[in-house]
């Protein structure tokens, strides 16, 4: 049922199996030319919200471990009606994928995952059919990475966001944290941030305290 769900949203899915699938993980603070290419295996659907569902489904669990009845097969029938009459719009298309990685010492590993495709939406920025939609992207990564990000003398990095900052226009912050000795244990201590700005040295302070 998870197929045929999948067909109504995306008509011709089918053929996409067997097609590559790529992804970038290119960004300003590190622009990268090279993508993940993964090959298309299968397909089903999802729901967009688990909760959603489960509230619409009504929250049906088949129970493991005990002796299959005709009351359970009939339990079963009628949940898998009411996953298939559904409205649409409750469900995402996934596509399953898998690569081979090669390593140094001549071992190879294989590695599955799945991404989403959302009919409204489409994939997430880092995902496209074609790799030809990363170049624009990725150029602009480039140009961001040697305006904001690339080393350049008489500057620091921003340790929060990587951006380059004049030393003189550094924004230096006392950080205050939990740390783990071995010895003493969790103890609190503290040092001097260096930042682009006094945003960037609160942000790192919250994401210290958790």
């Amino acid at each position: 049922m998870y197929k045929e769900i999948a067909i109504k949203l995306f008509p011709g899915v089918e053929e996409l199996v067997g097609k590559k699938l790529y992804k970038s993980y290119s960004c300003p603070r590190c622009p990268k030319e090279e993508l993940e290419e993964w090959t298309i295996t299968g397909f089903g659907s999802v729901g967009k919200n688990r909760h959603e569902l489960a509230d619409y489904l009504g929250g049906y669990s088949f129970p493991y471990g005990k002796k299959v009845t005709k009351v359970l097969v009939g339990e079963a029938e009628e949940y898998i009606k009411k996953y298939e009459s559904a409205p649409l719009d409750m469900f995402n298309v996934i596509l399953h994928v898998e690569k081979y990685t090669t390593y140094s010492d001549g071992t190879t590993a294989k590695s599955t995952t799945a991404e989403t495709f959302d009919i409204e939406t489409g994939f997430t920025d880092n995902v496209s059919l074609n790799k030809e939609d990363f170049k624009e992207k990725i150029e602009k990564d480039k140009e961001e990475y040697e305006k904001y990000y690339a080393p350049r003398e008489g500057y620091v990095a921003c340790e929060r966001c990587g951006k380059q900052v004049p030393e003189n226009e550094v924004v230096k912050y006392k950080l205050i944290y939990q740390a783990w000795d071995n010895y003493r244990g969790k103890y609190v201590t503290s040092r001097i941030g260096t930042f682009c700005s006094g945003e960037c040295a609160m942000n790192e302070q919250m994401a210290l305290e958790g």
